[in-house]
């Protein structure tokens, strides 16, 4: 079965000319939370904005174009898929602490990348293993602001509502607004069987490291510019957080009737993870 036509790798971060994703990343992306409320400052304090830094030569400050979540002080979850150049002299910077992005509220910490590690059956473009690791030059500083999340069990089962968590892209057409500020949405994780059947061909093994989130009705959903980012499920009293997957391609427009969001499964890669971040 061919993709759908408007399949998107959320690489394609902002409307902006700083560059462009590899060619592998044709298809349009989804960055953006759809249909999500904005989230209380510091709310989720795992989330990782990977941005842009022009170098000196630019005027402009760093550009948020994924997003990634924190396990420890010195290592970032985010998709094979957010590894990109966007300029020659540039770099990506991993920001903690992060609400708008437009402004310095002086809890930020902000890294740069010594080491990314994507895993090595990741094709390019949109596939399953869409998952990469970063290790930072300097170790963030733990506090009520920067925390790391939990990640699951190898194998683990979820079900139930989950909380997507990013700066992408916001509208339902295929032309992208883009919040300032950090957005969340719950996203209900979708049955295997009900997602997939418009997604992969059957029997597919890989896609069983895949999850699907988002309402039927597709009126809540990541997209471009959420790539990379959390999917997390929280306990009965809204606390303890673990990580369940990260955002890797939607459709566009993001918010498509019968057309969830598809994670990379993250207790599928427990095991690499832990052996990667040695």
């Amino acid at each position: 079965m061919e993709r759908i036509q408007k399949i998107i790798v959320l690489c394609l971060i902002l409307s902006v000319s700083i560059g462009a994703c590899s060619d592998q990343a044709k298809n349009s992306t989804a960055d953006k939370i759809v249909g999500g409320v904005e989230a209380n400052r510091y709310e989720f304090p795992y989330q990782i904005s990977l941005q842009w830094n022009l170098g000196p030569n630019y005027s402009r400050a760093p550009i948020h174009f994924c997003g990634g979540s924190l396990l420890n002080k010195n290592w970032v979850l985010t998709a094979a898929h957010c590894r990109v150049r966007y300029t020659r002299r540039g770099w990506i910077e991993v920001v903690a602490a992060e609400h708008d992005t437009t402004v310095t509220d002086g809890d930020e910490q902000r890294r740069k990348v010594i080491k990314y590690t994507n895993h090595r059956s990741y094709c390019g473009g949109v596939c399953p293993f869409d998952i990469g690791l970063i290790l930072v030059d300097k170790p963030f500083e733990l506090n009520r602001f920067v925390k790391p999340i939990k990640l699951p069990k190898q194998f683990q089962k979820f079900s139930g509502d989950c909380v997507a968590s990013g700066w992408g892209s916001t509208s339902t057409t295929e032309r992208p607004m883009y919040p300032k500020r950090l957005m969340k949405a719950v996203l209900p994780i979708v049955e295997f069987k009900t997602c997939y059947k418009n997604w992969v061909q059957e029997g597919d093994p890989d896609a069983l490291s895949n999850v699907c989130a988002g309402p039927q009705d597709g009126s809540r959903s990541v997209c471009s510019g959420d790539s990379g980012g959390p999917l997390a499920k929280f306990d009965e009293n809204g606390e303890n957080p673990v990580l369940v997957g990260v955002a890797s391609w939607g459709t566009i427009p993001c918010g498509m009737e019968e057309k969830p969001a598809v994670f990379t499964n993250v207790a599928s890669y427990v095991d690499w993870i832990k052996e990667n971040m040695r």
